[in-house]
């Protein structure tokens, strides 16, 4: 019953998008391209019932040990009980060099459209963290919240160009 509620919120999401026919593959995983920027991953995981979503925040990591400090302060900091992160978190992957921020949705309660409501929020909180960990790693200090380009939260991109579309086919 929650992999099928999973597979429909998929669908439902992959319709807000113009994107019909979304389906996980063989890892229960789908992988969507935002903006040409970064990549949102949709994994259901069928032990806990959960849909996990992460995504890449920085690829590579600062080679001067005072920035990755202040980068893993700084992420530290956001993630304290999700209040920065979308309720999520962010972990580290040293020999990766991966930095990937991650929320989850339980499937077994979940309505179909909770990953359509969820993803605008999730979507706005990556892009923020990427500008953050960007401007840290280039020796800016990093603006508290960066605004969208719509100048507030985004909404998923209707057919026809109604509002703002956060990925690009």
């Amino acid at each position: 019953m929650s992999f099928e509620n999973a597979k429909e919120n998929l669908a439902e999401f992959g319709k807000e998008l113009g994107l019909e026919g979304l389906e996980f593959d063989e890892n229960n995983t789908c992988i969507l391209g935002i903006d040409d920027e970064f990549s949102l991953h949709l994994t259901y995981e069928p032990n806990s019932k959960r849909l996990y979503m992460y995504s890449p925040l920085l690829d590579g990591l600062p080679r001067d040990e005072k920035t990755k400090l202040k980068l893993y302060e700084r992420l530290l900091e956001g993630s304290m009980l999700g209040g920065q992160m979308a309720g999520g978190g962010v972990g580290v992957a040293v020999k990766e060099e991966l930095i990937l921020i991650h929320c989850t949705l339980d499937m077994e309660h979940a309505v179909p459209s909770a990953l359509r409501a969820f993803a605008p929020l999730y979507v706005e909180t990556v892009e923020k963290w990427r500008k953050i960990c960007s401007d840290i790693c280039e020796g800016r200090e990093p603006s508290e919240a960066p605004s969208t380009p719509s100048g507030g939260s985004q909404q998923p991109g209707k057919p026809g160009g109604q509002g703002p579309g956060f990925i690009k086919a």
